[in-house]
């Protein structure tokens, strides 16, 4: 095990996962350390957004988490044994559908794509402290066996969950409440004749919990079931974790049987748990070198997936981020933006997740809507984000959005259409403009492609997409792709000679027609490769 790293990432659960495979993907020395002896394979969390879609598409792992997984076709909720309301999940609305994949499946792909960027995880080994000195953190960490060491490291991350030991040695407050009821879930097989491929909701007037039921990949009949306990049960102390004796089998379907469908039999169990949760957040994500992620910074009820979902893209935030002041390359603005930019996504979701809870406990009707995809979340107004258009269109996305996709792109002498995100993250800034009709634009591109060059280097990336049939001029430096369908222009407002700077997490952090203008926003973001250490 290596004493002297760049990140020390503390937590191997899907978010310290992620985190590891990006920076070792960017040739950061990274080391993951975990208190498990190994990895547990328990489904626990289930849902994955669409935009969590995305990035596992951009670490290269989205084809397999679909075979491993099970789209969400719909929803249907019965009040008293009868249809209350239903409601399908299209197919093609967004990139992504919504996916039931178990926990321990994405942390199997999350694992493999790590070991693929030369990564592993150091199991049996726990952060038992920390200091921040001059230049970085000295750590310690020991196993089961009373071994310890310590490990130097520039930066350090807290993804080791709701009780986090990096958290707790910050000294930050876990702001927030408990809710006093005990969840239970199950992890069986259900005997049914309801329709695979909905998650189902179970309503009664009289007095019963609501109970949530979630289908989970690898058998025609495996479900994950969830309610809450009539009384109270004992369970942990609010944070997420579970009850030391979870319930078998006999217990389960005493307290979900009567709750059910009649006739409806429960068998297999693979997993249970008892378990109470809280909506708590940290008041900032970090504190100098240290930072937090994921149920460390923030928990919420589990109503809607969004736990995992919001964690995860808290490292894809963080990561691109770490990769720069790794190599001496980030601006001091830029690591205190990470905070900035996902704290208040980590407020929003607790509100409305603990709303939504609210919402179940009284026994109403709720249908999850886009805001569930996680698309629409935004950095708009981050400091490191800038808008120098003139006059944007109100519908075009706007600095600090996520990107939007754009299908039916053509290059010549390739015969299939191709998608503007195949071409974007990868851990990479990359330039987007686009060329009018008359070749307008593409000078001033060429020199904006300059700029992004000598700013990120091997981690820089540019391309024009030019209107249909445009007259181009001729140059050799500026690949070109033609906007044959017009879904680029419609779906950025799109007008000739404007650029868009594209970060590795596939959020726009600048849009603007001149070259001056984006050389001082790089400026402000990256020091230059001349003058980093």
């Amino acid at each position: 095990m290596r004493e002297t790293v760049d990140v020390l990432i503390a937590g191997a659960g899907p978010v310290g996962l992620l985190l590891a495979t990006e920076l070792a993907r960017e040739g950061v020395d990274v080391l993951l350390i975990d208190q498990r002896a190994e990895r547990s394979f328990f489904c626990k969390a289930l849902g994955v957004t669409a935009r969590t879609l995305e990035i596992f598409e951009d670490i290269g792992i989205v084809d397999e988490a679909i075979d491993n997984g099970l789209w969400f076709s719909g929803i249907t909720v019965f009040a008293d044994g009868k249809q209350a309301q239903a409601m399908d999940l299209p197919d093609g609305a967004m990139p992504y559908g919504a996916l039931s994949l178990a926990q321990f499946e994405t942390e199997r792909l999350l694992e493999a794509a790590l070991g693929r960027h030369g990564g592993r995880v150091e199991y049996g080994w726990a952060l038992t402290g920390f200091a921040e000195g001059a230049g970085g953190v000295r750590a310690s960490i020991a196993n089961a066996a009373g071994e310890t060491r310590a490990v130097r490291s520039r930066f350090l991350a807290g993804c080791d969950g709701a009780h986090s030991t990096v958290r707790r040695a910050l000294g930050l407050a876990f702001e927030g409440g408990q809710y006093p009821q005990t969840f239970v879930l199950a992890d069986l097989e259900v005997r049914w004749d309801l329709p695979r491929g909905r998650m189902y909701r179970f309503l009664r007037g009289d007095g019963a919990q609501p109970l949530a039921a979630v289908p989970v990949h690898g058998s025609p009949r495996r479900y994950r079931l969830s309610t809450i306990m009539k009384k109270e049960a004992e369970a942990a102390d609010g944070d997420g974790t579970e009850s030391a004796v979870p319930p078998g089998l006999a217990e389960i379907a005493a307290i979900m049987t009567p709750l059910l469908p009649a006739g409806t039999e429960l068998a297999s169990l693979h997993w249970s748990s008892l378990y109470r949760v809280s909506h708590r957040i940290v008041p900032r994500y970090g504190e100098g070198r240290v930072f937090l992620a994921g149920d460390a910074a923030h928990i919420h009820p589990p109503v809607g997936g969004q736990g995992m979902n919001t964690g995860l893209q808290d490292a894809h935030n963080l990561a691109w981020k770490l990769a720069l002041a790794a190599r001496g390359r980030a601006r001091p603005g830029l690591l205190e933006s990470y905070s900035a930019e996902r704290r208040p996504v980590g407020q929003d979701v607790v509100a409305q997740t603990s709303r939504a809870l609210d919402e179940v406990m009284a026994r109403k009707i709720r249908m999850p809507g886009m805001r569930e995809s996680q698309l629409l979340i935004g950095y708009r107004g981050s400091a490191i984000v800038r808008d120098d258009r003139a006059k944007p269109g109100e519908d075009a996305p706007a600095a600090g959005d996520r990107a939007p996709d754009a299908g039916g792109l053509r290059r010549a002498f390739v015969a299939h259409p191709l998608r503007l995100h195949e071409r974007l993250g990868r851990g990479r800034h990359v330039l987007v403009g686009f060329i009018g009709e008359n070749g307008e634009g593409m000078e001033a591109f060429s020199e904006m492609a300059a700029i992004v060059s000598g700013a990120f280097g091997a981690a820089a990336c540019w391309f024009a997409v030019a209107a249909a049939g445009a007259a181009l001029p001729a140059q050799e430096k500026v690949p070109v792709l033609t906007d044959d369908a017009g879904a680029f222009r419609a779906a950025y407002g799109a007008e000739a000679g404007t650029a868009w700077l594209v970060r590795p997490d596939l959020h726009i952090g600048w849009c603007g027609t001149a070259a001056r203008q984006l050389a001082e926003f790089v400026r402000g973001i990256v020091v230059s490769p001349d003058a980093a250490p």
